[in-house]
């Protein structure tokens, strides 16, 4: 959809996801965050603001990027590092 390819391209555009992107992390989620916004007149409209996508790389990697859609750009990544020990 148009909003998924609005996120994505702000994804690319940021130099630490499109840094993810090309250590080869793929995107596995993108959910909207929805605000509710009440008019003048009581109307409410409903808006996705926001995105939370998720990212999973290799050797079980993950990482959770906030997306702020409204300004175009990452508010935050969070990396996950998984390590297995096997005995």
């Amino acid at each position: 959809s148009d909003y998924e390819s609005k996120v994505l391209a702000i994804l690319e555009s940021d130099p630490d996801a499109s840094k993810l992107l090309s250590e080869g992390y793929n995107v596995t989620a993108i959910r909207p965050i929805v605000k509710a916004v009440v008019s003048g007149t009581g109307e409410v409209s409903l808006k996705a603001t926001r995105a939370v996508v998720l990212l999973k790389g290799p050797s079980g990697s993950l990482a959770r990027v906030l997306v702020d859609v409204e300004q175009g750009k990452v508010l935050e990544i969070v990396t996950l590092a998984r390590t297995v020990i096997r005995k």
